[in-house]
């Protein structure tokens, strides 16, 4: 009985111990790399195959609206350039002119009203901010326009078309 007399008594003098809580604080770093990321589809509604049924249409041209859908996900801002594989159109048959330059094919966004030339060397077509294709600049169609004039040959003609997306 005394041992418990002198347990109650120490608890008693020193309630701390056991109603005592104990909290011991420590930190830790958390370290986030994020990396720049871009990414984009450009897609044809369609084959670009562009008729000229008159004359006035080889002088002022034949657009394509709305041919290209572009979708951008990006978390920097961004310009997309066009640009051509080769300085010329490879032309396809015997009456096609070998010369034809990539000038004559145009682009624009579909809500921009200036039609820019196409080139062997990037041209800019657009730019745009940091988010997904939700975000009103990062999805949008583009047109594109044919306008040879009386310089070439008919015939069928071909050229590649490079998009490419970088750090604004």
């Amino acid at each position: 009985m005394s041992n418990n007399k002198t347990i109650i008594f120490f608890f008693l003098l020193f309630p701390n111990l056991i109603l005592a809580q104990v909290s011991i604080s420590r930190t830790a770093n958390a370290n986030v790399n994020i990396v720049s990321y871009m990414s984009f589809d450009v897609t044809s509604n369609g084959p670009l195959d562009f008729k000229f049924n008159n004359n006035q249409q080889l002088l002022d041209g034949v657009s394509l609206n709305n041919k290209f859908n572009v979708n951008v996900v990006s978390n920097i801002n961004w310009i997309m350039n066009v640009s051509t594989l080769t300085s010329n159109f490879l032309a396809i048959g015997p009456q096609s002119s070998a010369q034809m330059p990539p000038e004559i094919l145009s682009i624009k966004k579909s809500t921009s009203n200036s039609f820019i030339p196409l080139n062997h060397s990037p041209n800019m077509i657009c730019l745009g901010y940091k988010g997904d294709q939700t975000s009103t600049s990062n999805q949008f169609k583009m047109d594109i326009k044919a306008t040879p004039g009386y310089t070439f040959n008919g015939g069928s003609y071909a050229i590649v078309l490079i998009f490419t997306l970088s750090v604004q």
